[in-house]
């Protein structure tokens, strides 16, 4: 809008110089064969969109996946659950389960279980 209004301005001080002077405005071009894969090039970019938004539902279903379940039991019968994230955050967490019983014990958990318990 400011360059237009500028150009306007100018057109209006040239004009006493030069009564020819006139202001050029690129005209919009009709629909025709001058557009030659105009249609095709609209339809790879629909189905670029199209796999976009696949690709990102994609994503948002996966984060919202449940991450996967290690099942550690014991020979008493005591389970454990823990994901994967958790396992990697304490590499020991298994082993301490494994041995005397009381790795990651919290008080109410239900993810430690005895053997009636499940």
């Amino acid at each position: 809008m400011r360059a237009r209004r500028e150009a306007r301005e100018l057109l209006a001080a040239l004009a006493g110089a030069d009564p020819r002077a006139a202001l050029d405005i690129p005209r919009t071009r009709p629909e025709s064969e001058t557009l030659k894969g105009g249609t095709i090039t609209d339809l790879v970019g629909l189905v670029f969109s199209g796999g976009s938004l696949v690709a990102a539902g994609i994503q948002v279903w996966l984060a919202r996946v449940p991450q996967r379940t290690i099942v550690i039991t014991r020979a008493d019968g005591a389970t454990r659950r823990i994901t994967g994230k958790e396992a990697r955050a304490d590499s020991e967490l298994i082993d301490r389960f494994l041995t005397d019983g009381t790795a990651g014990a919290r008080d109410g958990d239900a993810r430690e279980a005895g053997p009636g318990r499940q």
